[in-house]
């Protein structure tokens, strides 16, 4: 509620005033650039990761047009910090790539591909991840359950 000192007031009028110059910024949200010719191959490709710090991932969309042409967007990025409790970075890496995971299956509900057969790639860096999806010989217990599924197991 104290007013503003001498200092400041200049460079808050120039920003304010500069608010209404923001209907001028335009940017290119499109996932496919205007000149980019027919898509005849379409690709997510998800990262995730983890640390003592958090979890996160990234997923991307590279198109190929049909003269071979390559371009890729950044569709969408999450993190979460690492819960208080006390959690190994195994179960962080997975915790990252199921987040990986649902995000696809949400991108590939809410874009429409037209008719275009969509491929997905999830990439990590755990080998425990990459151990935990590949071992046909044991199955492990359910690492994460809906609450929907809760009491039925």
């Amino acid at each position: 509620d104290d007013p503003l000192p001498d200092k400041l007031h200049a460079r808050w009028d120039d920003w304010r005033n500069g608010l209404k110059d923001l209907v001028m910024v335009n940017i290119q949200r499109c996932v496919k650039p205007r000149d980019f010719g027919a898509v005849k191959v379409a690709e997510m490709h998800h990262f995730s990761d983890a640390s003592t710090s958090g979890y996160g991932q990234c997923s991307f969309l590279r198109l190929i047009d049909d003269s071979d042409q390559v371009h890729c967007s950044l569709l969408m990025g999450k993190s979460r910090v690492t819960p208080l409790k006390p959690i190994t970075i195994p179960r962080l890496e997975l915790s990252a790539a199921l987040l990986s995971v649902k995000i696809g299956s949400s991108l590939e509900q809410e874009l429409d591909f037209k008719g275009l057969s969509l491929s997905h790639f999830y990439w990590t860096d755990s080998k425990v991840v990459l151990g935990y999806l590949s071992n046909e010989a044991r199955r492990f217990h359910v690492f994460i359950q809906d609450s929907a599924d809760k009491g039925s197991h």
